[in-house]
C-alpha cells in the first residue's frame, strides 16, 4: 500500500514538472478591441440640402467588403433613418462600386441618416453580408446676407402719400418657409427695437420694391432702410439671428 501511494505521488510530481516547469501559470484574458470599426464603404456625396431633387449616390467598396451581383447574389444600398430602413434603387457597376438613387422624398427636411450596403441571396431570400454604416446629412441651405447698393427715390417731402422705393442689391429672395427678404424702416439703426416692416415685393435676386406708408412720411425725419432675410412672422424673437443688409439713408424733407 505504501509503495502504491509513493508511485502515485511520483507520477504527479513528474507530470507537473513536465507540463509547467514546476510553477503554476495563471491564464491571461485575451485583449479586447475597443472603438468603432473603420468603415468598409464610402459614399459621395455625403450630404444634400433640404428640397434637393432625386440624388445619385456613388458607393465605393473596399478590400474588406466587395459588392456582388449575378448568380444568386445581389447588392442593395439601404438608407436608414429614425429606425426605418429604405432600400434604394441600386445599380451594380463593379465589385467595388455601386450607384443608388436617394429620392427627393427623403430630402424634404433636415436629418441625420446612414447608408449601408446589404448583400442578399435571392434563392434563400436571406441577407448574407452587411457593410458598416456611413453617415449622410440633409442640411438646410444657409441663408445668405443681403446687401443694398442703392435705393430710389432716397428722399421725399413731408406729407407725401405712400411712396414705393426700388432697392437694388444682392442676395434677395424667398429661401424657405417664412424666410424671405423684407425691407424695414429703422429710425435709430436698431432693427430689433425700432424696425418697422414695409410691404415688400421680391422682383428678383438683385431687386426689391417696398412701400413706405404715408403715416411714416408726415414729418421731416432721417431714417435707414435695411433688408433682412428672415422669418418676418416670428415677431416674438425680435428678428435676432437673421442675416441683414447694410443700412442706407432715406430722408423725409421739410
Amino acid at each position: 500500500m505504501l509503495r502504491r501511494f509513493s508511485w502515485i505521488v511520483g507520477f504527479l510530481v513528474v507530470f507537473q514538472f513536465g507540463c509547467g516547469g514546476g510553477t503554476l501559470k495563471q491564464s491571461r484574458p485575451e485583449p479586447v478591441s475597443s472603438g468603432t470599426p473603420s468603415a468598409n464603404i464610402s459614399i459621395s456625396p455625403a450630404s444634400a440640402t433640404v428640397g434637393s431633387p432625386d440624388l445619385t449616390l456613388t458607393i465605393a467598396g473596399s478590400s474588406t467588403f466587395t459588392f456582388r451581383q449575378g448568380g444568386v447574389h445581389y447588392s442593395t444600398v439601404v438608407w436608414a433613418q429614425d429606425g426605418i430602413d429604405t432600400p434604394l434603387l441600386t445599380t451594380f457597376v463593379n465589385s467595388s462600386q455601386l450607384t443608388a438613387t436617394a429620392p427627393a422624398a427623403l430630402l424634404v427636411s433636415p436629418t441625420n441618416a446612414t447608408v449601408h450596403v446589404e448583400i442578399w441571396d435571392r434563392v434563400e431570400g436571406a441577407r448574407v453580408a452587411t457593410s458598416t454604416s456611413v453617415p449622410f446629412q440633409v442640411l438646410l441651405t444657409p441663408v445668405p446676407s443681403p446687401s443694398i447698393s442703392s435705393i430710389s427715390p432716397s428722399t421725399t417731402g413731408a406729407g407725401s402719400p405712400d411712396v414705393t422705393i426700388t432697392i437694388d442689391g444682392a442676395n434677395f429672395g424667398h429661401y424657405r418657409h417664412f424666410i424671405w427678404s423684407t425691407a424695414f424702416w429703422v429710425t435709430n439703426g436698431n432693427l430689433h427695437d425700432t424696425g418697422i416692416r414695409l410691404q415688400t415685393t421680391i422682383v428678383n435676386n438683385s431687386q426689391l420694391t417696398a412701400v413706405i406708408p404715408a403715416t411714416l412720411l408726415e414729418n421731416p425725419v432721417s431714417v435707414q432702410i435695411v433688408v433682412m432675410n428672415g422669418d418676418v412672422m416670428g415677431m416674438s424673437d425680435g428678428y435676432f439671428g437673421y442675416p441683414r443688409s447694410n443700412a442706407v439713408s432715406f430722408e423725409v424733407t421739410p
